[in-house]
């Protein structure tokens, strides 16, 4: 059975060939028959044909997750960690797309079980590659399971934040707004309004500590302090503030994220600095800049204020109650952040040195690769709420 596949033009995360999916979900021993003995023969097969070994790290309810070997790498051999998506789950910014993936298909797959990943015969145009692998390894074709096999059909390009205005920002609304919020953190906010003010005011040495203070903060394939970041850096690219912006990726880029946070959070907060996010976070934020800017605009009658808000916030909350246990709603608390921090009257002061330090090496406690979660489905589920922080430009 062969099932035809998008993939997004994205290069998916690198991850250490050493530490797949953590003790929890760690590969199984491809010599064990005796445990899958219907994949014994399989897994025991040769690549062939210069494709690429691979294998299953995680099934979740909506798609799974493959570690594909990267021999080409010039940081030397490792692995992509390569999301294959079904229709139920978040179109995340970087994987593959596959519309016709059913129960039926992941009931046949369970952690370890092996897969080959076929090149294409000959390199797509430049800048065109599908995920897996950048400029040094050749386009993949075919990925080969056990009991079925995906075909990239066609590629695409993710959804990316426009630049817009937020000129007029209403302070009550976005104060309202923010006791809507429930992050997973109960001191996100504050954590996120030092970051957000140190970047509007391009303070170097403050934007470092901000970032770090947020990274890997939190449990889960995508901790709330790195769901925080993404929307930090969607804000500042939503309102157009390119020299922050900048800042915030020099400070990032120089990071190993592989060692301080898993491997699919480190990607998603990379794809967010370069604008990339998944539809709901950007149907939320449309949603935002309707109900924040609204005033601009002819006002609604005074008997309609209240339902008019109350549709506002629902149609901000709705699609963030959609992505996972708490993300949604720590990515726009840090989207909320900047928000809060652009109609702030913050006193100048100087700049700091240009030069970043260096990076400190990561405690044993950031080193982990977690698959536990699947990329966020298509379900609301509850979660507590929880205080704001005390950032002083944060609005309670």
């Amino acid at each position: 059975m062969v099932l035809p596949a998008t993939a997004s033009l994205l290069p998916v995360p690198r991850i250490d060939a050493a530490r797949v999916g953590g003790a929890d979900h760690s590969p199984i021993d491809r010599t064990s028959a005796d445990v899958y003995p219907a994949l014994a023969g399989v897994s025991a097969a040769p690549a062939g044909n210069g494709a690429a070994r691979a294998e299953v790290v995680h099934v979740f309810s909506a798609g799974f997750y493959l570690a594909v070997d990267d021999p080409y790498d010039p940081r030397g051999p490792g692995r992509r960690l390569l999301p294959i998506l079904g229709p139920a789950a978040l179109l995340l910014p970087f994987g593959l797309r596959v519309p016709q993936l059913g129960r039926e298909h992941l009931a046949t797959l369970r952690p370890g079980t092996p897969a080959r990943v076929i090149p294409a015969a000959s390199a797509l145009r430049r800048g065109s590659h599908p995920p897996i692998v950048e400029d040094h390894a050749p386009s993949p074709r075919r990925i080969e399971l056990s009991d079925f096999a995906l075909d990239i059909v066609r590629t695409h390009r993710p959804l990316r934040v426009k630049a817009r205005s937020w000129k007029g920002l209403d302070p009550a609304t976005l104060a309202a707004l923010a006791g809507h919020l429930r992050p997973g953190l109960s001191n996100l906010g504050s954590r996120a309004g030092d970051l957000a003010s140190a970047l509007l005011d391009e303070d170097v040495a403050d934007s470092e500590a901000g970032v770090r203070a947020l990274i890997g903060a939190g449990p889960g394939s995508t901790p709330s302090g790195d769901d925080a970041l993404s929307g930090i850096a969607l804000a500042l690219r939503s309102t157009g503030r390119n020299p922050p912006l900048d800042l915030l990726s020099r400070t990032v880029e120089p990071i190993d994220l592989a060692h301080a946070t898993p491997a699919l959070s480190a990607a998603l907060i990379r794809a967010a600095v370069a604008g990339h996010c998944v539809p709901e976070v950007a149907a939320a934020i449309e949603a935002a800049h309707r109900l924040l800017t609204a005033h601009r605009t002819e006002p609604p009658p005074r008997s309609a204020a209240s339902e008019t808000s109350a549709a506002g916030f629902l149609a901000v909350l709705s699609p963030l109650d959609r992505i996972g246990h708490s993300s949604g709603h720590d990515l726009f608390t840090g989207f909320h952040a900047v928000l809060t921090a652009l109609t702030c009257s913050r006193p100048s002061r100087p700049k700091s040195s240009p030069l970043l330090p260096p990076p400190r090496p990561p405690s044993a406690a950031m080193i982990r690769i977690r698959v536990s979660d699947g990329p966020r489905e298509s379900a609301c589920i509850p979660t507590q709420h929880s205080s704001k922080g005390t950032h002083p430009c944060h609005v309670h």
